[in-house]
């Protein structure tokens, strides 16, 4: 996911933020970690949120967290005296899955974890590394598809233990070797609605067709996402995107760039700002962001048709320390129950779709996996990204510099 949010209280002076693509990497010292006990209680390691006179502050279990056993997971005392080191992108997802997955974890086997915050460059440089030592990085990591396409084959993450992906897992949202899918999500297209007479734009062409839908528009500043929509807009079908045509895109980009101008956006709360104080009509968003802006009470909505539906993944770094409780750990993660649990905290789509047999469907709605979502949305080409991003965004660049006002 490309959007990182702010972190929580407890994060904010011990978990560094880093770019989801990779371009900014996150500095981690030894105290900038998050600690979980065997009983499943979190406690803020020194540097992090502490009351005046306390150097450890307990924080509770929230309310919701999976309380009952989870089939398979029914020995409190599994990896007692084991410690794992996990971690992700920081904000509010990390927040989730720390209530969600990490603190029932740990209360469902006894091992203590240390969090830690997604870091390329740090995990790519301990891959490098003899045998792990104190300092080692992480045991669990959710890194994004693209990255995780040939981490394997690049010696920067440990072959999964049998069984961990269920392959029809895999089949829909890619993983299985080196890594297994965690959760999904959607960029979408989003609108106000009172920008609208009658319907939303239901696809990219009609998005493009400023007559028909008169107003200020948003789109990310970069070529993922924009290269598709272009193409979507001009006429390709969703089965014939990839290979993309870049030089096509960039013409199709260019129809539109004058309803843009100045509305290139560069964080995921960026669009659903704009939609809320009116300086757009018309964006692309992440579906979560959309969500949590008509919980914040703004007139604003979504549209599956045509959004892109991504995975980020797990790995276990092959320097990882405790490789035994991280493969543990991902079946845990991947159970239908932890991964509702996950989709009630924030709406994030579970990857087991088993997981829709418990999740209410309230909730169930707006994630994108749902049955009635998913199919509306389409996969972007992983292996595509991952060989053609760098190349992709300098013309996209290039483009952008010269692109005329409007």
């Amino acid at each position: 996911m490309s959007d990182h949010p702010s972190q929580p209280c407890g994060a904010v002076s011990t978990l560094a933020s880093t770019s989801h693509s990779g371009r900014r990497a996150a500095h981690l010292s030894r105290r900038g970690l998050l600690r979980v006990g065997a009983a499943g209680l979190l406690v803020v390691a020194a540097g992090g949120c502490r009351g005046d006179d306390d150097d450890l502050l307990p924080i509770a279990l929230n309310p919701g967290t999976p309380t009952g056993p989870i089939p398979g997971f029914d020995d409190p005392g599994r990896w007692a005296g084991r410690t794992l080191r996990v971690g992700a992108w920081g904000g509010e997802v990390q927040q989730a899955l720390r209530e969600a997955v990490w603190l029932p974890f740990g209360a469902a086997t006894g091992c203590a974890i240390e969090e830690v915050v997604t870091d390329y460059s740090r995990l790519v440089d301990a891959s490098g590394l003899g045998t792990p030592s104190a300092d080692y990085y992480a045991d669990a990591l959710v890194v994004d598809a693209f990255w995780a396409t040939d981490a394997l084959a690049r010696g920067y993450v440990l072959p999964l233990a049998a069984g961990i992906v269920d392959p029809e897992v895999a089949s829909a949202f890619g993983g299985g070797d080196g890594s297994a899918p965690a959760f999904a999500y959607a960029l979408v297209s989003a609108y106000r609605r009172d920008a609208i007479v009658e319907a939303p734009p239901k696809s990219w062409a009609e998005w493009w067709d400023a007559e028909r839908f008169p107003g200020p528009r948003a789109l990310e500043r970069g070529a993922f996402g924009n290269f598709e929509f272009a193409l979507l807009a001009d006429g390709v079908a969703p089965d014939d995107l990839y290979p993309l045509d870049s030089q096509r895109a960039i013409e199709s980009l260019a129809i539109i760039s004058g309803k843009i101008v100045e509305r290139w956006w560069d964080s995921g709360a960026q669009p659903v700002r704009w939609l809320g104080n009116d300086r757009a009509h018309f964006v692309s968003a992440w579906h979560h962001r959309v969500i949590a802006g008509q919980q914040d009470g703004l007139a604003v909505d979504l549209v599956w048709d045509e959004g892109l539906l991504l995975a980020d993944h797990w790995v276990v770094p092959i320097q990882a320390a405790a490789p035994d409780v991280a493969m543990d750990f991902l079946r845990f993660a991947l159970t239908p129950e932890i991964q509702a649990a996950l989709a009630r905290r924030v709406p994030m789509g579970p990857v087991n779709l088993a997981a829709f047999e418990v999740l209410e469907p309230r909730i169930a709605a707006v994630v994108p996996t749902a049955p009635a979502n998913i199919s509306r949305l389409i996969r972007p080409d992983a292996a595509w990204w991952a060989a053609n991003a760098v190349e992709a965004n300098a013309r996209f660049n290039a483009w952008l510099l010269g692109a005329p006002g409007g």
